[in-house]
């Protein structure tokens, strides 16, 4: 019952601030493990803009394999529900592996302060208020704790990541394809 109202209260502020479709769009990319077609098993999905799917794949005769099968995936992924048009590949190298050293994070009254900082403005529900706190204090802390064991930050949009180069494989592909 609890988490059914959790729900219904993320529902609403979803429709409040028109994102509702956005998130919609963006569910593929969520549910990829469970829904890719057998034929795409081997990509990573990495956004959806536009109504088309952006995968990494990690080499260029998978990249080209996935593209002669594209119509095939397209179809069936609009089958399952799922609005897409489209699909572009991008060569990334696998992902890396994860930091060997567990991270130790640590949120402080500093990281709680800033977050409810970030909010002020908003019109939530007192729990729902202490739960966004409670999250964006942890991101922040996790961020911290990330940059501390070797993380980067990427110049083009500020995420924090593992991995060499300036900037994220998000920017990455989105810089190549443009």
């Amino acid at each position: 019952m609890l988490e059914e109202g959790l729900w219904k209260t993320l529902g609403d502020l979803l429709k409040r601030y028109g994102v509702v479709d956005k998130f919609r769009e963006q569910l593929v990319v969520v549910e990829w493990d469970m829904e890719a077609p057998p034929a795409a098993r081997k990509a990573r999905p990495l956004y959806v803009k536009d109504k088309i799917l952006y995968l990494g794949v990690p080499s260029h005769a998978l990249a080209q394999e996935l593209h002669l099968q594209k119509e095939k995936i397209v179809k069936e992924l609009r089958r399952r529900g799922y609005d897409i048009q489209d699909l572009r590949f991008s060569v990334m190298p696998p992902e890396t592996p994860p930091v060997s050293v567990p991270l130790k994070i640590a949120i402080t009254p500093d990281d709680e302060t800033w977050a409810r900082k970030a909010l002020e403005g908003q019109e939530l529900p007192p729990r729902l208020r202490d739960r966004m706190v409670a999250l964006l204090a942890a991101a922040r802390a996790r961020e911290r704790a990330m940059l501390a064991a070797g993380a980067c930050k990427c110049r083009a949009c500020g995420a924090t990541y593992f991995g060499d180069g300036d900037i994220c494989p998000i920017c990455y592909v989105e810089k190549t394809d443009t």
